[in-house]
């Protein structure tokens, strides 16, 4: 049991904004309004702005306090945390593929590499295998798709495996919060695949994460928004936090809740930036990372 992270983690989230902030900073009147929302609410004393970029500061809080809470993690559940902060590894990684730079990682961090460039670094990390054999594909077809997927299937797979390092009490609950989402995220995958790309539900299997409910009966399976997807999720979160006290299924429920929370304030920031109507919120979230 993780009586003194679950209570740290329960007083950190009495400083996350509610319901109420958010329709607070929804109201804001410009981005002077916004920021000005912003540094009055709890989130902002809980976690002071250092600097000007709103948008870095936020993505950074879930990635800092990962790390200052895994130095407390019970050994039995270390290589189990570990897992899931390898997510934003994968987040940097997904990013420089697609033309951007890293940003969590020290050795990535502000680096905008080539494929190529890339290959000598993931030569070195807890991906070689996975991405040796997608890199391979990538070089004969040029497709970017060929690293993305395997890299997402070697991830959740790892994070699902690592459950059985848990103290046994822990893994089947655990093991099941993460099933929930890699089913949340193949369905909004299915949606996005037939709504965009009208494809087969054969073709579409090789998109998804390969394991859980939605993948092995993807023919049966209804797609769900992004909205949808996490306002369903975040229920899940919230009460697994609230009522499964002390567990790790409830840190890291806390964790996601927290990742969506500064996702949600990043992207209505982003919508006053853009001087979007509050309706146009919905096409500018952040993609739910589970690093993110």
């Amino acid at each position: 049991m993780n009586y003194y992270i679950y209570s740290k983690l329960r007083a950190i989230y009495s400083f996350l904004p509610d319901s109420e902030d958010i329709e607070n900073l929804l109201r804001a009147e410009g981005i002077s309004d916004f920021r000005n929302r912003l540094t009055k609410m709890s989130v902002l004393r809980r976690f002071p702005l250092l600097d000007n970029d709103l948008e870095a500061h936020l993505k950074m809080i879930p990635f800092s306090l990962g790390n200052a809470i895994r130095k407390q993690i019970p050994e039995s559940s270390a290589l189990f945390f570990d897992a899931y902060l390898r997510g934003y590894e994968l987040r940097d990684i997904k990013d420089i593929i697609h033309g951007g730079k890293g940003f969590f990682v020290n050795e990535l961090r502000d680096k905008k590499l080539s494929v190529q460039e890339l290959n000598g670094y993931m030569q070195k990390r807890f991906w070689k295998d996975c991405w040796n054999n997608s890199y391979s594909r990538y070089k004969d077809k040029q497709n970017k798709v060929e690293l993305e997927i395997p890299l997402d299937h070697c991830y959740y797979s790892s994070f699902l495996k690592e459950t059985d390092n848990l103290p046994y009490e822990e893994r089947y609950d655990t093991k099941e919060l993460i099933l929930i989402l890699i089913n949340f995220k193949n369905r909004l995958g299915l949606h996005r695949l037939k709504k965009f790309y009208d494809l087969e539900d054969f073709e579409i299997k090789r998109f998804l994460i390969p394991v859980g409910e939605v993948y092995e009966n993807t023919g049966e399976q209804k797609g769900i928004s992004e909205d949808i997807y996490i306002k369903e999720f975040t229920r899940i979160c919230y009460e697994d936090f609230k009522f499964k006290m002390y567990t790790m299924r409830a840190i890291l429920a806390f964790f996601f809740l927290l990742t969506i929370r500064m996702s949600d304030i990043s992207s209505i920031y982003r919508a006053k930036l853009l001087h979007l109507e509050r309706e146009q919120l919905k096409g500018i979230r952040s993609e739910l990372y589970v690093g993110s």
